[in-house]
């Protein structure tokens, strides 16, 4: 709850845990930490003094921290103790600002992931790839230039509006508020599936693309 460093070295201990201990962490009362973060709010200080990169770079760092957790919850809740709808109830709550701030996200990691990808074509190393690689190495800069929190971003806004009518709704309005639309989201949901080897993941999120 402190804003120290010590929360940095925290979310990144959470990421880790929350892929086994979901449950745990929704029934101690963790969304209620965790989400506040998420919407730019209570941010914890870095250990020293920063330059301005040095900030962007920090907070840069609890975003991703932050949006793989969130999604590790998409994926691992179940109806256990209601667990799951405690979860989805977050999204909904205060006027759905949690899904501005979810489609704020997205649209800003697929500009990074789209301009990723656009460096690596116009850069020289892709002069010294074998023409059978290069689809591949593009690939892996969009994922490292921010392609692989889109997919994260995009399967948390499938799994929301998947599991909600009022969510779907509010979704979509934002994504139109924003001059996108649910293209996106089945873009990125699209593509991570396409990048996986978890035949299970690959099921949850392709189940997501059919209801929304």
């Amino acid at each position: 709850r402190e804003r120290v460093h010590a929360g940095g070295v925290g979310l990144s201990l959470l990421d880790i845990a929350s892929s086994k201990s979901c449950h745990h962490l929704v029934k101690i009362g963790g969304l209620k930490h965790l989400f506040p973060l998420f919407m730019g709010r209570s941010i914890p200080k870095p250990a020293l003094q920063k330059s301005k990169r040095g900030k962007k770079e920090w907070l840069t760092k609890l975003e991703t921290y932050l949006i793989s957790i969130i999604y590790n919850f998409t994926r691992y809740l179940t109806d256990e103790e209601d667990c799951k709808q405690r979860l989805l109830v977050k999204f909904i709550e205060n006027d759905c600002e949690k899904i501005d701030r979810l489609v704020e996200l997205l649209l800003i990691y697929d500009k990074k992931a789209s301009m990723a990808e656009y460096k690596f074509y116009r850069s020289e190393v892709e002069e010294g790839i074998p023409e059978s690689e290069i689809e591949m190495a593009a690939l892996s800069a969009k994922l490292a230039g921010g392609g692989d929190l889109f997919h994260r971003l995009g399967a948390i806004c499938a799994y929301v509006g998947a599991h909600s009518k009022k969510s779907h709704s509010h979704l979509l309005d934002q994504l139109r508020l924003q001059q996108s639309g649910i293209s996106v989201v089945k873009a990125a949901v699209e593509e991570f599936v396409s990048v996986l080897g978890d035949k299970k993941q690959k099921e949850q999120l392709e189940s997501y693309l059919t209801h929304i």
